[in-house]
């Protein structure tokens, strides 16, 4: 976990961070799935948009990385269930 959020959270979040993304929700938004989904959103920091369009692209990388984030943290606390389930079983 720490070593993937090291090598794929953390650029995550930098480069969302460069785009105008809120980089929190980008640190453990799937590793390396989140990290090429960041780089191919457009950035809302582009030169030459309107702010309506920079305004737009945020709010879309704002949500791809929180519902991405989610289901991390979902499945996350889903192998957390299953393990200690299991553990409690024997």
């Amino acid at each position: 976990m720490i070593v993937g959020l090291i090598l794929f959270g953390i650029p995550s979040a930098i480069i969302a961070a460069n785009k105008g993304f809120a980089a929190l929700r980008w640190v453990i938004a799937f590793g390396l799935i989140g990290l090429i989904v960041v780089c191919s959103l457009d950035s809302a920091k582009a030169q030459g948009i309107t702010p309506e369009e920079s305004a737009r692209r945020a709010e879309k990388g704002n949500t791809v990385g929180a519902w991405m984030c989610g289901i991390n943290l979902g499945l996350a606390a889903l192998s957390i269930i299953v393990l200690l389930a299991a553990h409690h079983s024997r």
